[in-house]
């Protein structure tokens, strides 16, 4: 057992640090971790009732601006006052993923530190065309941000965080 925690630790993982392997495990990360994050929001939250209140908030934002056509001050303030309603019940989900979101960054800090430390400056991929805000040269905090940013999108839709509102819902 201590020779096989031996042979893990003598391993020499260099070449993790240079392209493709540095980008594909970079990608890897990024996916386990957005996994675990997306199963614990899903499992921390009513997705029906979650779905429920988007709807309800749609409604009342159509409700607004019907009423601000019309004109009637106190139509629109009826409105303003049941989107006001909702805007709170909507601050009071996000709070909770809020609170999960801040348990996962402080393993995340450290996660980052070492991941930082490994690879310093050290080019791991490239873009292949101009993209604004991003070098053609990415580091691992560039990488990391477009590839988390891809990575949540996907397994957001695939685990049902996100979904769509059909207008036929909303009306």
């Amino acid at each position: 057992m201590l020779s096989a925690i031996g042979s893990l630790v003598s391993m020499n993982i260099d070449f993790l640090q240079q392209p493709p392997w540095a980008t594909l495990f970079i990608l890897v990360l990024t996916t386990a971790i957005n996994l675990v994050m997306s199963y614990a929001n899903k499992r921390s939250m009513d997705l029906d009732a979650y779905r429920k209140m988007m709807v309800e908030s749609a409604k009342a934002r159509k409700e607004v601006m019907e009423a601000m056509k019309s004109g009637n001050q106190r139509r629109i303030s009826k409105a303003q006052n049941r989107q006001s309603e909702l805007m709170k019940e909507q601050n009071k989900a996000s709070m909770g993923r809020m609170k999960l979101t801040m348990y996962v960054f402080i393993p995340f800090i450290l996660i980052w530190q070492v991941l930082n430390g490994f690879f310093g400056q050290t080019i791991i991929a490239y873009m292949p065309f101009n993209a604004p805000f991003f070098p053609e040269e990415l580091t691992i905090g560039n990488w990391y941000i477009l590839c988390s940013i891809s990575v949540n999108i996907v397994l957001s839709r695939i685990i049902g965080l996100t979904f769509e509102i059909d207008p036929d819902e909303s009306e």
